[in-house]
């Protein structure tokens, strides 16, 4: 009989179940968390690459809870309603790079505006962006692994 679930055990898996998130629940903390991020990394990036420092560590700091911390929680979320965690992933951050304009647009805004400058010297790059999913990648990838293990 061993088997037999306990009541305990039984009602812990439907809190489970009832907290794992569907597909488009999935996808939508996943983006949640590196829209923040990829606009926090602009931020950062942009503020260095025309010779300010102010808040630099503190949007990178950012960053890294954000993507090193956040985002493979969210990937580690019990799931329901689907299975592959990877193609949801890959269909999430093909919507954010669809859209990556807009959140360059937003930082190059924010840091005029923050530092008062009349405008930037030196603007964001596709290395940039490169760079970004570089490290998104390398976290995504290892999260992915282990959710995928049994």
């Amino acid at each position: 009989m061993a088997n037999k679930q306990t009541l305990e055990e039984r009602v812990a898996a439907r809190y489970i179940d009832a907290m794992a998130y569907k597909r488009e629940d999935f996808k939508n903390k996943v983006q949640s968390h590196l829209t923040g991020a990829i606009v926090e990394f602009y931020k950062a990036t942009l503020a260095t690459k025309n010779g300010q420092t102010k808040w630099v560590q503190h949007w990178m700091t950012e960053v890294k809870q954000l993507v090193d911390r956040n985002l493979p929680f969210e990937i580690l979320h019990p799931i329901r309603g689907f299975k592959d965690r990877s193609k949801a992933f890959t269909e999430a951050v093909a919507e954010i790079k669809a859209g990556d304009a807009r959140y360059r647009r937003y930082a190059e805004t924010t840091i005029i505006k923050d530092y008062k400058l009349k405008k930037l010297k030196v603007e964001l790059d596709d290395a940039d962006t490169t760079a970004f999913w570089a490290r998104v990648d390398g976290v995504a990838e290892t999260a992915l692994k282990a959710a995928s293990k049994p």
